[in-house]
C-alpha cells in the first residue's frame, strides 16, 4: 500500500507538472521590436514607393497594420509611454530634456517610480529580456526594471562597468555642456552583457550582437512564456552625425559613409531572422510580434515636431493564433495601448489600484470588436496634440505662443495631403470639434505653471539646444532671458 501511494503521488506530481507546463506554453510570448527615427513612409507596406521591406510587409499582410498609430515625437517620452502605459502627467517625461515629476537623482529613470511591462509580466511567470538600446528604459539597466537578461549598448562612458576598460571606437559628442564622446553603438561597439563589458573587435557590429543574443534567448527559453524587448539603435545616426555602413557591405565597416536604404534592408533582414528563430523553436504561432518605431523620421522634418508627423509611427501586430488577419486598418492607436494589451493577452495581474492610461487592443486584434478607440493624443515638451478619425488638433502650446493650436478636418484619412486646415470659428461644427479635442487633452493635463518646481523645469528646458518645433519651421524661440 505504501509503495502504491508513493507511485500514485509521483504520477500525480508529474501530471501536475505537465499540466503547468502546458498552461505555461499556452500563454503567449511577446516580441516587441522598436526601430529608431522611422516614419511609416519608410516601409513598402505603407508606401509602395519606399524601398522593399519584404519581411516586414509579410507581417503586415498576415496581421494588422495600423495606418494611424501615435507614439510621441521624441525618443524618451515615447519609450516611457510604451514601457509604463502611462501619460507624462504621471511619469513626468514630457521630452528628453523636460522631466517634471522626477527627482534630480532619478531624472532619467522613470522606472524607479512606475511599473514597467517587464515587471508586470515577470511577476506573473514570464521570462524577460532586453537587447539593444538601454535608453529604452531611461538608461537604467538592472533587475529592478523587470528584465532577467540584458545585452545592450553603453550610451555613455559612465555606463561602462566599474573596473573595466573599453578599447573600441567612440563617436562624437552631443551638443550639451560638458558632453563626452559616446562609445560606439555600431562598429567595434561598447556592449554590456548582463552587467559585464563584452569583448568586441573591429569586425563586430552592435545590432548583430543584439540579434544573436535574442535568437539564442528564444532557443533557450522556449519552454517558458517570455517577453523580448528589442529597441534597435537603427536608424539613429552616430553622435556628431553620420550613418554606419552595413555588414553586407563588408567587415569591418565604418561608422560613417552608410545609407538609409542599406539600413532599411538590414532592419528587414533582422525581422526575418527573428521570425525564423520563432518558427525553428516552434513558437511562431503563439508569439505576438509588435513592430513599431519611437518617433517620426528625423530626416524629413518629423521628429521633435508637435505635428502629426512627429508621433505617427508604423505599428504592425502579428501572431497566427493570436491576431485575426485584417491587413491595413484605419483604427486609431497610441503607445499607451501596448502595455494593457500585453496584460490582457497574458492574463497577468496588476497591483490593486494601479492605473494605466491605454486601452487593450486584444478585442480588436482577435476580431471580437470591430473598433478600438475614438481618440488618441500625444505630446512633446510643452506642446500637445489630439485627434479623432475626422478631426485633429496639433501644436497646442500656450507656453510658446500657440494656445489654440491648429485644427484640421481629416476627412477620415491618414495623410496630411487629404486634410483640410480649418480657420478660427469657421463653422459651428469646427468650434464643437475644437472643444472636443481640447477636452481630450485634459486626459493628459499640463502641470500647473504656478508651481515653482514646474516653472523651474520650464526655464531649464528653455536653455536646452534640442527643443521642439510647432511646425516645419524653426525650433520654438526662447521665452526666458539668461
Amino acid at each position: 500500500m505504501k509503495n502504491y501511494y508513493s507511485l500514485s503521488t509521483l504520477l500525480g506530481t508529474i501530471l501536475l507538472g505537465l499540466s503547468a507546463l502546458h498552461a505555461s506554453q499556452d500563454r503567449p510570448n511577446f516580441l516587441i521590436v522598436v526601430v529608431d527615427d522611422l516614419s511609416p513612409r519608410n516601409f513598402s507596406c505603407y508606401d509602395g514607393k519606399a524601398n522593399p521591406t519584404p519581411h516586414i510587409d509579410a507581417l503586415a499582410d498576415s496581421g494588422v497594420m495600423f495606418r494611424t498609430a501615435w507614439a510621441t515625437p521624441m525618443c524618451s517620452s515615447s519609450r516611457a509611454l510604451l514601457t509604463t502605459g502611462r501619460y507624462p502627467f504621471r511619469t513626468g517625461v514630457w521630452h528628453n530634456d523636460l522631466r517634471i515629476n522626477e527627482t534630480r537623482s532619478d531624472r532619467y529613470n522613470w522606472t524607479t517610480r512606475h511599473l514597467t511591462f517587464a515587471q508586470a509580466l515577470r511577476e506573473n511567470g514570464y521570462r524577460t529580456v532586453l537587447v539593444g538600446n538601454n535608453m529604452a528604459l531611461g538608461g537604467r539597466v538592472d533587475g529592478t526594471v523587470g528584465f532577467d537578461e540584458f545585452c545592450h549598448r553603453a550610451d555613455q562612458p559612465s555606463a561602462i562597468p566599474e573596473g573595466e576598460v573599453f578599447t573600441g571606437l567612440y563617436e562624437g559628442k552631443y551638443n550639451f555642456p560638458n558632453a563626452q564622446h559616446i562609445p560606439s553603438r555600431y562598429w567595434h561597439p561598447c556592449i554590456i552583457e548582463n552587467g559585464r563589458l563584452k569583448k568586441t573587435g573591429p569586425g563586430d557590429f552592435g545590432p548583430d550582437i543584439f540579434t544573436d543574443y535574442l535568437v539564442d534567448f528564444i532557443k533557450r527559453d522556449r519552454d517558458q512564456p517570455f517577453l523580448a524587448y528589442y529597441p534597435l539603435n537603427l536608424v539613429h545616426d552616430i553622435a556628431g552625425g553620420g550613418l554606419p555602413t552595413m555588414p553586407f557591405r563588408g567587415r569591418p565597416g565604418t561608422n560613417k559613409g552608410g545609407s538609409l536604404e542599406d539600413m532599411f534592408r538590414y532592419i528587414d533582414a533582422t525581422i526575418g531572422r527573428l521570425v525564423d528563430a520563432l518558427e525553428t523553436a516552434g513558437l511562431r504561432d503563439n508569439t505576438l510580434i509588435i513592430f513599431t518605431a519611437d518617433n517620426g523620421d528625423s530626416k524629413h522634418g518629423m521628429k521633435m515636431h508637435a505635428t502629426e508627423d512627429g508621433p505617427r509611427v508604423p505599428l504592425i501586430m502579428n501572431g497566427p493564433n493570436l491576431v485575426k488577419v485584417q491587413g491595413s486598418s484605419g483604427e486609431l492607436v497610441e503607445f499607451s495601448d501596448i502595455f494593457p494589451t500585453l496584460i490582457d493577452y497574458s492574463g497577468a495581474q496588476l497591483p490593486k489600484g494601479y492605473e494605466l492610461d491605454g486601452k487593450s487592443l486584444r478585442p480588436f486584434l482577435t476580431g471580437t470588436c470591430a473598433t478600438h478607440r475614438e481618440w488618441i493624443l500625444s505630446y512633446i515638451a510643452t506642446a500637445r496634440m489630439a485627434r479623432t478619425k475626422n478631426w485633429m488638433l496639433e501644436a497646442v502650446d500656450p507656453i510658446y505662443g500657440s494656445a489654440k493650436g491648429r485644427l484640421y478636418r481629416t476627412n477620415g484619412a491618414y495623410r496630411r495631403i487629404d486634410y483640410t486646415l480649418i480657420g478660427e470659428a469657421e463653422t459651428a461644427e469646427a468650434v464643437a470639434a475644437q472643444a472636443q479635442l481640447m477636452q481630450i487633452l485634459d486626459n493628459n493635463p499640463w502641470p500647473d505653471r504656478s508651481n515653482p518646481k514646474v516653472a523651474k523645469e520650464i526655464r531649464s528646458y528653455d536653455q536646452m539646444p534640442y527643443k521642439h518645433f510647432l511646425d516645419t519651421g524653426k525650433l520654438v524661440q526662447k521665452i526666458y532671458t539668461d
